[in-house]
């Protein structure tokens, strides 16, 4: 944020969004754990009641959703945006291409986590298509302005306000020395430890972050990331459809 924050003051916010588009426009591979997210649904739908997942991240590439595409799952995305005309609101972009400004979001109905998975991208993201629509949370003054702003959860669809409220969590691939998850937290769930028993995949923690996550009532699960997604995926697939012996 230092850094990106001395480029955007010296020579201005576009020279340093034209960067991260070339840095992020680019087809990454899908890593084991996007493959995973992405192969939910198929087995979700030989369930009796099929639940959808609502990711949250801040990642600020596309490899997650390329995953979705590989495996021909629809998604909703939604971004914040940190600049230009919509800055500090969120877009909606449907599964057919169409895009919409969350402009009130009580009010707001056009997804549900009850119909299909949602990625909500938090700190914005690159926009393939159209470059206008890129946005990136990176800056201190990014952070300081996420920070000033009303509760995230005021400004997000109900539908995922509610969700966020109501929901076990599972981090992956977060620490709580990133501060910039805890004002995500902060913004969305106050001081308050969440109300759902939650975990955090993590291995060897520091104490202190330790005690963090245990303020936030979240139990540490103590492996490997690519430990635990591998073996959770070998789990998942050997388990036979709901009603099957």
């Amino acid at each position: 944020s230092r850094v990106s924050q001395y480029a955007s003051v010296m020579a201005g916010s576009g020279p340093l969004y034209q960067e991260l588009r070339q840095l992020f426009d680019a087809d990454y591979p899908p890593c084991e754990l996007h493959k995973l997210l992405a192969g939910l649904p198929a087995l979700a739908r030989q369930q009796p009641e099929v639940r959808h997942q609502l990711i949250v991240t801040t990642n600020y590439d596309d490899s997650l959703e390329r995953a979705f595409r590989d495996e021909g799952e629809e998604f909703d995305l939604v971004c914040y945006a940190a600049e230009r005309e919509h800055r500090g609101k969120f877009l909606h972009f449907t599964p057919s291409g169409e895009v919409h400004v969350v402009e009130r979001p009580n009010e707001y109905t056009r997804l549900s986590p009850d119909r299909r998975t949602v990625i909500l991208k938090m700190h914005g993201a690159v926009d393939r298509v159209n470059a206008e629509r890129d946005s990136f949370v990176i800056t201190e003054d990014h952070y300081i302005d996420y920070l000033a702003r009303s509760d995230i959860s005021n400004l997000l669809p109900i539908t995922l306000a509610v969700k966020l409220q109501r929901s076990h969590f599972l981090f992956l691939g977060y620490s709580m020395r990133d501060w910039n998850l805890r004002v995500i937290l902060h913004r969305i769930w106050g001081t308050q430890a969440l109300s759902w028993t939650s975990w955090a995949v993590q291995r060897q923690p520091e104490p202190i972050e330790e005690r963090l996550w245990r303020k936030r009532g979240v139990e540490i699960l103590h492996a490997l990331l690519e430990q635990y997604v591998a073996e959770l995926g070998g789990h998942l697939q050997e388990r036979q459809p709901y009603g099957q012996q």
